[in-house]
């Protein structure tokens, strides 16, 4: 199954684990969550969930081992949190399948492996570069690889009040002298080749993507009331009592001296209320895509060779 990686860095080491939390309860697996702290966001958290460092942590911090398992609050976050010394970035706080992968390096582990492991995820080679300068400063860097129905969910999570804005960010860096890379990170040599040789470099540039938040659209429906008004026309029913003087003989009809009753019911109309409801519009979202191209530019190195021939070429003819 396809799985996308989805990076975030947080300044704060709780805004962080908080996102972690997030993302577990959001159906994510613990297997596909990884947290990589730097030094000074655990000096600063002041939360039983970060580990402190000690003078004997900052002693070794240059041994690349692996330092402790599980400490503090924090045991209940992410399986295997603990420290790990990492030459180049000193002791740090990780979990997850990152941290499993430096810890497969053993004691060779460096900032290169988090480079590398992070390239191998499908991150960018110059953001890996800007997330390990960014732990090195103190940061912490969650990362998620989730299944394709699960990265809109792990994208609004890691897009949360506290994520860093790492382009932001690089660009502020680099105001400061930042070179773009790690400084810590090993880079790679090309051994001496036969003597009076000279490699021939060319660059080729490669065109990655990735997915970035671009905002989101929420629908909610309440419950309003609102007045309304009918006019209705009603009947309303009397009975009258009325007495006509009459003169006339009585007849077998008026059965004269007899007891007999009349009566009459009065009625009257009155307002009955109901309600019925109907829909009358629906509102729902739905996500269009649209597909561009766009031309990306920048610059590639070559070496060029130039030849500087001092030889003085023999002379030919007669004297």
């Amino acid at each position: 199954m396809e799985k996308h990686t989805i990076t975030a860095m947080f300044d704060d080491y709780q805004a962080a684990t908080k996102a972690v939390s997030r993302l577990k309860a959001a159906g994510i697996s613990e297997s596909d969550i990884s947290l990589v702290g730097g030094n000074e966001s655990m000096r600063t958290s002041g939360s039983s969930g970060a580990p402190e460092t000690s003078d004997a942590t900052a002693e070794h911090a240059g041994t690349g081992a692996a330092m402790g398992a599980a400490v503090g609050g924090g045991a209940g976050l992410l399986a295997g949190l603990g420290l790990l010394a990492i030459p180049g970035l000193g002791p740090v706080v990780a979990a997850g399948w990152l941290a499993t992968t430096l810890l497969g390096a053993g004691a060779g582990a460096a900032t290169g492996g988090v480079i590398g492991a992070l390239t191998s995820a499908g991150v960018p080679e110059e953001h890996a570069h800007a997330y390990v300068e960014g732990i090195r400063r103190g940061g912490t860097l969650v990362t998620v690889r989730a299944e394709t129905r699960l990265v809109d969910k792990a994208v609004d999570i890691l897009d949360d009040d506290g994520t860093v804005d790492m382009e932001e960010r690089a660009t502020s860096w680099r105001k400061e002298g930042w070179t773009g890379r790690f400084a810590g990170a090993s880079g790679s040599s090309t051994p001496p080749g036969p003597s009076g040789s000279i490699p021939i470099v060319q660059e080729d540039l490669k065109v990655g993507k990735r997915q970035v938040a671009g905002g989101r659209v929420r629908i909610h429906t309440h419950v309003v009331q609102q007045p309304v008004q009918e006019q209705v026309n009603l009947t309303d029913e009397r009975v009258r009592v009325e007495r006509t003087p009459v003169n006339r003989p009585a007849t077998a009809a008026d059965r004269v001296m007899q007891d007999r009753t009349i009566e009459a019911t009065e009625r009257r109309e009155e307002p009955v209320l109901s309600k019925e409801a109907k829909v009358t519009e629906e509102v729902s979202l739905r996500k269009e895509t649209d597909r561009r191209s766009e031309t990306v530019r920048d610059t590639v190195r070559k070496t060029e060779v130039d030849v500087d021939d001092t030889r003085r070429k023999p002379q030919t003819g007669s004297r």
